[in-house]
C-alpha cells in the first residue's frame, strides 16, 4: 500500500525557518543519533503520548520502531527535518491481513516543542490525509488523551475529525491520576459521505 508513497518538500514556519518534510527512513534516524534525540524530547513531552520513552526502554523502543519502519507496505512515517535533526514525526498504519478494516488507517503525531504553534502538524496531517486518500483509505482514526486542548482544537476544529467515543480511564499518567481516551474519525472518501444511509 504504501511502498511507493515518497515525499520531499520544503515547508516555511509561521515563525520563517524551514524544514523539510519527507518520508523517514531508518538511515534518518541512525542519522547523528536522531533516533536517540528524538526519544530523549519525546520523553520530556510525554504527558499526552501513548508511550513514556523512558531511557532504560530505549533499545526496546528503537527496534520496534526500527521495525515499523521496515514495514513500507503498512505503515508510512513522515516527518520534518531541521539542521539534520528530526523534529516532528507522524505515521500511519493500516492492517492489510483483516479485509474488514483495511480501508482504515491509524495515525498518530508528534512535534518538538520549540516546533510546536508553528503549523507544521497541520501540514504534516494533511500530507497524510493526501497519500491515505490517493492510496484507496477511506477513513482515518486516531485517539487523544482528555485534557490535550491543543489537540482537540487542530484535529477537530482546524482538521475536522469528529468525536466518535471516549474510553473511560483508559491511561494511567505518570501522578497517579487517570484520564479517559477519546476516539475521534474522519471519513476522506467524499463519495462514502454522500452514499452513506441512515
Amino acid at each position: 500500500m504504501f511502498e511507493n508513497s515518497e515525499i520531499s518538500e520544503e515547508f516555511k514556519l509561521k515563525d520563517g525557518r524551514v524544514v523539510l518534510i519527507k518520508r523517514l527512513s531508518i538511515e534518518d534516524y541512525e542519522k547523528n543519533n536522531n533516533y536517540e534525540f528524538d526519544h530523549n524530547w519525546l520523553n520530556q513531552v510525554n504527558k499526552y503520548l501513548l508511550g513514556e520513552f523512558e531511557k532504560e526502554d530505549l533499545q526496546q523502543n528503537k527496534e520496534y520502531f526500527y521495525n515499523m519502519l521496515s514495514n513500507k507496505v503498512e505503515d508510512l512515517v513522515i516527518g520534518a527535518i531541521y539542521n539534520q535533526r528530526i523534529i516532528a514525526s507522524a505515521g500511519v498504519s493500516v492492517n492489510l491481513k483483516l479485509k474488514k478494516i483495511r480501508h482504515v488507517g491509524n495515525w498518530g503525531i508528534s512535534i518538538h516543542p520549540d516546533f510546536q504553534n508553528q503549523g507544521l502538524a497541520t501540514k504534516i496531517l494533511k500530507i497524510l490525509e493526501d497519500i491515505a486518500t490517493e492510496r484507496g483509505l477511506k477513513r482515518l482514526e486516531a485517539d487523544f488523551f482528555e485534557g490535550n486542548e491543543v489537540a482537540e482544537h487542530l484535529y477537530v476544529r482546524k482538521l475536522g475529525y469528529e468525536i466518535e467515543g471516549r474510553r473511560k480511564y483508559a491511561a494511567l499518567l505518570k501522578n497517579g491520576t487517570y484520564v479517559d481516551k477519546i476516539t475521534m474519525g474522519k471519513i476522506i472518501d467524499k463519495s462514502l459521505k454522500k452514499n452513506k444511509k441512515s
